[in-house]
């Protein structure tokens, strides 16, 4: 049995994580032989008493992978490594490890029965470039492995923080993944010291899915308070901003200054749909119905996907025209999740209306004032 650490070795005990490190850069070439197969057995038991002190100890999470995956047990290696990323979200190499071991446990499900085990990555080859693993990330997403996209969407960041539109597929994807995990993962980075609009931006819109608006609000405003001069950001910042508070009905007026405001900032005019929605949803919670479904048909028609049709079936509701709400409503039932752009609130709104699609269809085929009454009542909250 492997002697347990002593205590000043569980406090870090760099001279263990040195000596492993060693031992796996020196067999690295090697095939796995008998004797290093004891070798690394015997290092992986003096980390695991270590671990077992430590729990949060990352490098020796680290080096726990990394020795299993030498072993050829990718299970273990995955939970380590996983284990390690919650631990230190924003680590360049544990991502890197993570990212080897999916590719690894891919190539492993197409290798012969009785083939040798492959552990070779694509990262070693040092020439993969940010493009190429968001492309991967949203590959991964549209095969349902959503943990994959989400740690490749920011490996993506984390290699080129420059790029920091990249924090936009961080949280997109993190909100598909997992909004609250993301939300703290955001914090942590914005603790690092180096604040960007960018990082606000994501920060105050994943904080609108899981429903902390007033945070939500605090990010927000300090992103515009760096004056980013992108315009892009700027407006995306704007119009996040009158999105957060028009869902919770304050400084409604405001908020139509604020989505004017990106409209004009924004530089793709057949691209802000999503501002033309902000905008219409703003509009709505006014009580001005008629500004509100042109706004919302000007979102639909240049982004007709699930989020801009369902605030137009309810602004077309709230102007008591069922017919053309039950046409929008039936366009959702057949909708699937986008896959460009995965949001918690899109999935919420395709599960209530195609929960209730026969019983809306019912209502708003007689189309009277209790009917619509009953109808919006059934939508309630999603907005």
């Amino acid at each position: 049995m492997t002697a347990q650490p002593t205590d000043d070795a569980a406090k870090g005990d760099p001279a263990l994580f040195s000596r492993v490190a060693q031992l796996l850069r020196r067999h690295e070439a090697e095939e796995v032989s008998q004797e290093y197969k004891k070798e690394l057995q015997a290092a992986q038991a003096e980390l695991q008493w270590h671990h077992n002190s430590h729990p949060a100890s990352v490098p020796a999470l680290r080096l726990l992978a990394e020795c299993s995956q030498r072993l050829f047990d990718l299970k273990a290696a995955r939970r380590h490594i996983s284990e390690a990323e919650l631990l230190d979200p924003w680590d360049l190499e544990i991502m890197i490890i993570s990212e080897s071991l999916y590719e690894a446990e891919a190539a492993n499900r197409i290798v012969r029965p009785g083939g040798p085990l492959r552990l070779q990555s694509d990262l070693s080859s040092g020439v993969v470039s940010t493009e190429t693993l968001l492309e991967k990330a949203m590959g991964s997403f549209r095969l349902g492995d959503v943990e994959r996209a989400y740690s490749l969407a920011k490996l993506t960041y984390r290699i080129n923080p420059v790029e920091e539109h990249h924090l936009m597929d961080v949280w997109s994807i993190g909100s598909a993944f997992d909004p609250r995990r993301t939300r703290l993962e955001l914090i942590k980075l914005e603790q690092e010291g180096d604040p960007s609009p960018y990082l606000y931006l994501a920060l105050g819109s994943v904080c609108n899915v899981v429903g902390q608006h007033q945070e939500a609000v605090y990010w927000i405003d300090r992103g515009i308070s760096l004056a980013p001069k992108d315009p892009f950001v700027l407006a995306m910042l704007f119009n996040e901003l009158a999105y957060v508070l028009a869902r919770q009905e304050l400084y409604l007026d405001r908020c139509v200054q604020l989505a004017r405001t990106a409209l004009e900032l924004f530089p793709d005019t057949q691209a802000n749909g999503f501002i033309r929605d902000t905008l219409g949803v703003v509009y709505l919670k006014r009580g001005d119905y008629d500004k509100a479904i042109q706004n919302l048909r000007e979102a639909v028609r240049k982004d007709p996907t699930v989020i801009p049709r369902f605030h137009l079936a309810l602004a077309l509701l709230k102007n008591r025209d069922a017919a053309n709400a039950l046409a929008e409503l039936k366009f959702i039932t057949a909708a699937r999740p986008s896959l460009e752009s995965p949001h918690v609130e899109e999935t919420a709104i395709l599960d209530r209306v195609q929960c209730n699609i026969l019983r809306l269809e019912d209502l708003l085929n007689l189309g009277g004032a209790d009917d619509i009454r009953d109808a919006l009542g059934m939508l309630e909250g999603l907005v």
